[in-house]
């Protein structure tokens, strides 16, 4: 498939990862190859803010190349290029309405937006042991936020795949979970799709047996394996393992008797899904894979297996629009710049777009654990990227305020906690629209109101189609402006009302989340 860029056309699409240098237009050199290359969340689906979409069925290749996209697809599925529409929203409800259509009766629970999450990785890392994991949840409180959804990350494991605790972190867990629930908690817990490759657990499911009649079980009712039937082992960031194949019902019964386990005798109450990329540079024994199954296949199997559960999150997926998968935006670093503030935005944006709107932006501060082990976390950055994250669907903390800032910088975090709360009948609003129409939560101004010239604006966005949310993510920046849109009025944060279609120059003070309600 090959066509022109029109004339100021710009595209968005693909991958997450890199949503921050989008929309790609005229003068863009960028290519990647959604087999090999996608990350976290990802859908074969690119579009544009003149109507157009492109999609294909399976994973493929595209490349812009100053002002010619190119795509091409190694599996049997044509690339397809709609151009019915007229604008960024024409583009996404046309190929939500043909490819992705929301599943009926969506209701995503309640829990996730209600309060700020919190999640124990950046305090604890690996060391999840019951004594930090209770005195984290009454940190919490002891500081006045609302308990609601607490995560416990993964090292509380005994291994990967096998979901028995490490009894040198943790020796009681259900008194553990009795006494987050008693805080006031719902409580998830981490899990993966690897398993080690040693012990009594692993080798009942690899080594064939036979049975009383002398038949061989089968080899390949679990795992993935390479072509020869072989075990494929996987490199992932904790290590080397095997991974379950979700295509396959006795792995899919294998971990719901591990997780149903943790959920009947501890009292958890559901589970943080981590991992699941299957990407093929992952895997160090081959890529062809037994079974006949794609690398695709296999992520989106994983994604659509967990989403049962009530209580879920996912980071990785692929091709999940429609679903009513609950979903975190990748890990961030404790940086301005780099996968840091930077792309909170527009990777949460991106999401909607793919059909995802059920989207939380990383931890405040950032969830990439190198700053925990190894810096430290500054004043005005945590303070703008909680600012960033409050009027998002969802709010997520895990290295605490209290610990780490300035008792100043730690009340405004706090304060915007408890707008994201004062808010959440505005996000119930839109989440309810979501659910029954597909329609984003967090909007591009773009998709908001086209033909105004907002398709590189990447620092502010829509909560739908009523607050227009303006954060700070320039360092040492206090002062803002922002171009509303016309045909409307605006009344901002401090209640100071504008006509659409002029032009404010805000003053942003560390405190100070700018925001607008579109009224009239």
């Amino acid at each position: 498939m090959e066509t022109k860029i029109l004339e100021g056309e710009y595209w968005w699409g693909g991958c997450v990862v890199g949503s921050e240098k989008m929309p790609f237009h005229s003068e863009t050199v960028f290519k990647i190859d959604l087999e090999r290359e996608r990350r976290t969340q990802s859908a074969p689906l690119f579009l544009s803010s003149k109507g157009r979409f492109i999609w294909c069925e399976e994973p493929f290749a595209i490349e812009f190349n100053r002002g010619t996209i190119t795509a091409s697809c190694e599996y049997d599925s044509p690339i397809i290029l709609n151009e019915e529409g007229k604008n960024l929203r024409d583009a996404y409800i046309n190929a939500m309405n043909a490819y992705f259509p929301f599943e009926k009766d969506i209701h995503t629970p309640r829990e996730f937006y209600e309060h700020p999450q919190f999640n124990t990785w950046m305090e604890l890392i690996k060391n999840q042991n019951e004594k930090d994991i209770i005195r984290y949840a009454e940190e919490v409180v002891e500081n006045g936020y609302t308990p609601g959804i607490l995560m416990i990350d993964g090292g509380w494991q005994k291994k990967q795949g096998v979901w028995d605790f490490n009894p040198e972190l943790i020796s009681d867990p259900k008194g553990m979970v009795d006494r987050l629930h008693e805080l006031g908690f719902i409580v998830m817990i981490w899990v993966s799709p690897f398993i080690c490759t040693e012990g009594d657990h692993f080798l009942s499911m690899y080594q064939p047996r036979a049975t009383e009649s002398g038949d061989e079980i089968r080899r390949d009712n679990h795992f993935v394996r390479v072509g020869n039937g072989d075990l494929c082992i996987t490199k992932w960031w904790s290590g080397f393992s095997a991974i379950h194949n979700f295509m396959l019902p006795d792995d899919c019964a294998e971990m719901d008797a591990q997780l149903g386990r943790l959920m009947n005798e501890f009292g958890f109450d559901g589970f943080k899904f981590d991992g699941g990329s299957y990407l093929p540079n992952s895997f160090y024994n081959g890529t062809d894979i037994y079974g006949g199954y794609t690398f695709a296949q296999l992520s989106q199997a994983w994604v659509r297996y967990g989403s049962k559960y009530k209580y879920h999150e996912y980071k990785d997926t692929w091709k999940m629009g429609g679903y009513h998968t609950v979903q975190r935006l990748w890990d961030k670093r404790h940086n301005w710049k780099n996968n840091g503030l930077d792309c909170l935005i527009p990777n949460g944006i991106f999401t909607g777009l793919i059909g995802c709107p059920f989207i939380c932006p990383d931890m405040v501060g950032g969830g990439e654990w190198t700053c925990a082990a190894y810096g430290t976390f500054q004043d005005e950055l945590f303070v703008r990227m909680a600012q960033a994250s409050a009027l998002f669907p969802m709010m997520q903390f895990s290295a605490f305020p209290w610990r780490h800032l300035s008792p100043e910088a730690s009340e405004i975090c706090h304060n915007m906690a408890r707008l994201h709360e004062k808010m959440f009948p505005v996000i119930e609003k839109f989440l309810t629209i979501a659910e029954t129409t597909g329609e984003p939560m967090v909007r591009h101004l773009a998709y908001q109101f086209p033909d105004e010239g907002y398709e590189t604006v990447n620092d502010m966005f829509m909560l739908g189609d009523e607050y227009l949310v303006a954060p700070v993510v320039e360092e040492g920046q206090r002062e803002k402006t922002v171009r509303l849109p016309k045909g409307t009025k605006w009344v901002n944060d401090l209640g100071i009302e504008y006509e659409g279609g002029t032009s404010v120059t805000e003053s942003v003070p560390l405190e100070r989340l700018v925001y607008y309600k579109r009224i009239g």
